[in-house]
């Protein structure tokens, strides 16, 4: 039996699918709507913009997104930062300059 999708579930594959579109695709996109609706030279421009507003917004919030799941991942998986590799070196370049003095 096929998996049923909720309705968020189709507007957040609806809203990846966008984001993942070029501009130039979402202009052809809004371009043929316009033209099968018979929309108004306005109302397909405002359209147009509506869709690739949306499209980089959700962009945003899926690059939020990804990024929040890779920082808890590594911090799942006990992985060692930027932050605590160059906390690190910069220990060992004091000790080193320690031992050097002695």
């Amino acid at each position: 039996m096929a998996q049923q999708r909720n309705p968020f579930q189709e507007g957040l594959y609806a809203g990846l699918g966008l984001a993942l579109r070029t501009k130039e695709r979402i202009e052809e996109f809004a371009k043929k709507i316009t033209s099968e609706y018979e929309m108004s030279e306005e109302e397909g421009k405002r359209f147009m913009d509506d869709m690739v507003k949306q499209s980089e917004e959700t962009k945003t919030r899926l690059d939020e997104v990804i990024e929040k799941r890779l920082e808890n991942y590594v911090n799942e998986a006990g992985l060692p930062t930027k932050a605590d590799i160059d906390k690190l070196t910069r220990k060992i370049g004091e000790l080193e300059k320690k031992l050097d003095q002695k």
